[in-house]
């Protein structure tokens, strides 16, 4: 490693919910990593940010990806996962909100575009 040279990074963990709750629900799932698009600069991290909805892969109905407005949202990813390759061996742990839940709109990715199917598919949750 050449000398004098550093990299840092800094991630804020972005709370997705309005209020918090005793005894919240979450669900342990598998982000699928043969479906995110790495970044195209070899020395930056791949992160999927918290909030971002999920739904059930269609190659592997095991794992989970970002919601594209096909199927159904199954869930909302309760922090931010770093995904390190596009690979099978780069899928990723992670837990996600999908029952009780108070969400804050703001905080989800691509709320305005995904309201409708997000609302009728997480009908005991709420969206603030």
């Amino acid at each position: 490693m050449p000398f004098y040279i550093s990299r840092s990074a800094q991630f804020y963990d972005k709370e997705v919910l309005k209020y918090p709750q005793l005894g919240l629900i979450k669900k342990s799932v598998v982000l699928d990593a043969t479906l995110i698009a790495l970044s195209t600069d070899p020395d930056a991290r791949t992160v999927v940010p918290a909030g971002t909805i999920l739904k059930l892969s269609a190659t592997n109905t095991s794992r989970y990806m970002a919601y594209d407005g096909v199927g159904s949202p199954k869930g909302v990813l309760t922090r931010q996962v770093d995904i390190l390759a596009s690979s099978t061996a780069g899928n990723e742990p992670a837990a996600m909100f999908f029952h009780e839940a108070v969400f804050a709109t703001t905080q989800i990715v691509g709320f305005t575009q995904y309201a409708s199917a997000l609302v009728s598919s997480l009908p005991t949750c709420r969206f603030e």
